[in-house]
């Protein structure tokens, strides 16, 4: 597949997986996700920053893609139980959102991400795709469910060919801390008690998260369209088991339990035969090797966010405050290559010059005959701002915008002699800067429907 792939959630913990493993395939990537991936070099990755839950963001995300790997959800349970208005909407309209925006771009393959969360309320103690599923317990499973059911209307009603993947429980590089291994391996490093909720008996269909981002680039291939694979470990254990490997892989530590928490994922055998057969997929990483494999990326992970010794007493930064900075840098560092961030930056100095010089103008002609040159001047950078350029040109979009900005505010410099507020406006320099602003703007708000049709002509 020459074309892009669109990985929704992309900069999280399983969607980072994806895009390593969709580029090493081959696969041209492109992220949609509300922040810039921590995982990846600025510029490394065609990102979109936006949400799943604003259509404009999503249908500017799938312009050139070949197909739609829609991972972005909230996947932490508890967080689901917590906020449940935002957890649904987010797992819900955002994959309707996506599927509508796959129809209007005529993108038949969208791989969904589920979970085997959806088997909760089974009460056999083995189950496959094929499982009759009862009415869900929790907001989490409910969601979920509902993206799986929007996925075979789409494909019953507009021909769309939707492949539903229901990920084991993922763990691996990458987890956000307060998933159950990274707390495990955290509180072992640190010789506290590993807390249970319960009994420790919930069985877990673990998988490795490289071994689940081989398994959704599988799923791109023709034979699974219209398909549902349930993607799990090849052993089921408890999460008491998992403590007792944590115990013995990281650090001997004491087990306690707590009451058990409400809605919880009672367990069961869950079959990935249909993967295999189908796909040629399986994991091939076992629970054990993914513990070690973990802990040595998180002591690493932690090393390298740890101020490095010195030989005088200076004052420690915190690994937290460390991480967040390169985290804040990355953002930065992504938002230059935004032109929505850009733009807003440059029509906010260009407003600020224009409101200054009004303000401090002595004569009513003066001000108003700047504000028209400003907002004449605002017109180009407004659309520049506001138009969706494709993907592919977002950069060249942001770098017009920051131009346009700069060019303005000289401009309005050169407007004025010999300071703000003597009235001395060129009239006629001044009118012909406005009327070539406005026409410049009126240019630009052509160039996205030109370069869509330059880019539809080269691929044809």
């Amino acid at each position: 597949m020459s074309a892009i792939v669109l990985v929704t959630g992309g900069a999280g913990f399983i969607g980072s997986h994806v895009v390593d493993r969709m580029a090493a395939a081959g696969h041209r990537v492109r992220i949609l996700d509300t922040r810039p991936s921590p995982w990846h070099a600025p510029g490394a990755v065609d990102t979109v920053i936006g949400d799943v839950l604003r259509p404009a963001d999503v249908q500017r995300a799938v312009r050139g893609c070949a197909a739609v790997c829609h991972l972005a959800a909230a996947a932490d349970v508890s967080e689901v139980h917590a906020h449940p208005a935002w957890a649904t909407e987010l797992n819900g309209t955002g994959t309707l959102n996506v599927l509508e925006a796959a129809r209007q771009a005529g993108i038949a393959r969208v791989v969904y991400a589920s979970t085997v969360w959806v088997y909760s309320d089974v009460e056999a103690d083995r189950v496959d795709e094929d499982t009759l599923l009862p009415n869900p317990a929790h907001l989490y499973t409910a969601g979920k469910l509902a993206g799986e059911l929007y996925c075979r209307a789409y494909a019953s009603l507009y021909g769309l060919e939707p492949t539903v993947l229901r990920f084991g429980i993922p763990y691996g590089p990458r987890a956000r801390p307060a998933a159950v291994l990274p707390r495990f391996v955290e509180r072992a490093r640190r010789g506290e008690p590993l807390v249970i909720a319960g009994t420790g008996d919930q069985e877990r269909a673990f998988v490795y998260v490289e071994d689940l981002a081989d398994g959704v680039v599988r799923a791109l291939a023709p034979q699974a369209a219209c398909r549902t694979y349930n993607l799990v470990g090849r052993e089921t254990t408890t999460i008491r088991r998992l403590a007792e490997i944590v115990s013995e892989e990281v650090a001997p530590t004491p087990i306690v339990h707590t009451d058990g928490r409400a809605g919880d994922f009672r367990g069961a055998q869950v079959s990935g035969e249909r993967a295999e057969r189908e796909l040629g997929w399986q994991p091939t990483t076992s629970l054990r090797d993914g513990v070690r494999r973990y802990a040595a990326w998180s002591a690493e992970d932690a090393a390298a966010a740890s101020p490095a010794p010195v030989a005088a007493p200076a004052p420690a930064v915190a690994p937290a405050a460390r991480s967040g900075l390169r985290r804040s840098l990355a953002r930065l560092a992504h938002a230059a290559g935004d032109p929505v961030f850009v733009g807003a930056a440059g029509m906010i100095g260009v407003t600020s010059a224009v409101v200054a010089e009004i303000l401090a103008s002595r004569e009513l002609e003066h001000a108003v005959g700047f504000m028209i040159v400003g907002v004449a001047l605002l017109f180009p950078l407004w659309v520049l701002t506001t138009s969706a350029w494709p993907a592919e040109y977002r950069r060249l979009q942001a770098t017009c915008a920051a131009f346009a900005a700069s060019l303005s505010v000289v401009l309005l410099g050169l407007c004025t002699d010999g300071g703000a507020g003597d009235g001395a406006l060129h009239a006629h320099p001044a009118v012909l800067l406005a009327i070539t602003a406005l026409s410049a703007g009126a240019v630009l708000a052509t160039v996205p429907r030109r370069l869509e049709a330059a880019q539809g002509s080269s691929s044809a």
